[in-house]
């Protein structure tokens, strides 16, 4: 499963990585996303879906269309390292806080819709998975883990900012709890739209928050 907002639903230009793909001084790092003549090379044995938008792995699973995210070199980093089909669920929606949109249960106040809309969305993929993706008959799915990735909303309320970790580390036991699966591994994805030269002090608290949560012993 990915989720988060625009982070995850991925900005990332195509015709840039198809440059990356095919220069020589890059080709060795991005290669294996095109086939000998240059074209796209979807991958088979990772699927995705994306908010309606089904298929084998490959760009255009973003917002807007002719962008890529996260979910393309993960795919491939996953399908590369797993012998078992692999199913990417992604659920992102782009201008959506933690602090409210996403505001899990455990955390107090008012629940965040597009909280529960993860698992009404994850569990319609799992019910249709054949009508989705037909070569999955007779296959059992497996939630195997979580990768979230979000923050900028949250990065530019200072209220939102300062309860960031506690609510991410409320998001990652409920995530847990509503799955039945106390041991989900959950990846947090750092914040960092600024670089490595990032100075702004709430985007710096919100990455230490998101650190934080991932240092927890649980």
């Amino acid at each position: 499963l990915l989720a988060g907002q625009s982070n995850m639903q991925g900005k990332g230009k195509i015709e840039h990585l198809h440059a990356l793909a095919t220069a020589a001084k890059t080709r060795a790092t991005y290669g294996h996303l095109v086939d000998d003549q240059g074209e796209w090379k979807p991958r088979d044995d990772v699927w995705i879906w994306y908010m309606g938008k089904t298929g084998e792995l490959d760009v255009g699973f973003a917002s807007p269309a002719d962008r890529f995210g996260p979910e393309l070199q993960f795919g491939h980093v996953v399908g590369d390292a797993l012998d078992e089909q692999v199913l990417l669920i992604k659920i992102a929606w782009g201008g959506k806080s933690l602090a409210v949109d996403f505001r899990p249960p455990s955390a107090g106040g008012e629940r965040g819709p597009y909280y529960d809309e993860i698992f009404t969305h994850t569990k319609a993929v799992l019910d249709e998975l054949e009508t989705h993706f037909p070569k999955a008959k007779g296959m059992r799915p497996e939630i195997a883990g979580l990768i979230w990735f979000q923050g900028w909303n949250d990065r530019v309320n200072q209220e939102h900012n300062d309860e960031y970790g506690s609510n991410l580390a409320h998001l990652i036991r409920d995530v847990r709890a509503e799955f039945e699966l106390p041991k989900l591994p959950f990846v947090i994805g750092e914040s960092g739209q600024g670089g490595p030269e990032e100075k702004h002090p709430r985007a710096l608290s919100l990455m230490r928050h998101q650190a934080d949560v991932a240092a927890l012993k649980e």
